[in-house]
């Protein structure tokens, strides 16, 4: 029997309707993937940037100056923003303390952040260590 035009055209049509659909669904997940990943970094920047002014803020001798007043409230408010639920708890009962008592303490906040940190760049679990930071007189 003779090839007819059919024959031809439906085996081409369907290996290029596979192809298009096959490179939409990659393309799909790509984008899904590479949108984690941006979501992720931003996430991890900016607890890190958290993290460092939650330290200066940590332990001052002489109290807060205006500046570390300013890191501290930033700080815990891109944790409310950006954290875990468990970053988000500590940050909340850092908070309620702070705001009771006129001060509290950041131990239990920088650990979970800390940790949630860690976790996040696949670094091993090491416990925060004391002291946690260094003060210079």
């Amino acid at each position: 029997m003779p090839p007819t035009w059919l024959n031809v055209i439906v085996p081409l049509l369907s290996a290029v309707v596979g192809a298009v659909v096959g490179g939409l669904v990659v393309h799909r997940f790509a984008v899904t993937r590479d949108a984690r990943n941006e979501q992720r970094a931003r996430r991890i920047e900016h607890l890190i940037s958290a993290y460092q002014r939650l330290i200066a803020a940590a332990n001052q001798p002489e109290g807060l100056s205006a500046d570390h007043q300013r890191g501290l409230e930033s700080a815990v408010s891109d944790i409310m923003l950006l954290g875990q639920k468990a970053e988000v708890d500590a940050a909340r009962e850092f908070l309620v303390a702070f705001a009771r008592d006129g001060n509290a303490d950041l131990d239990e906040l920088l650990a979970e952040l800390r940790s949630s940190l860690r976790d996040e760049l696949n670094l091993d679990k090491t416990p925060m260590p004391k002291p946690y930071n260094l003060r210079m007189r």
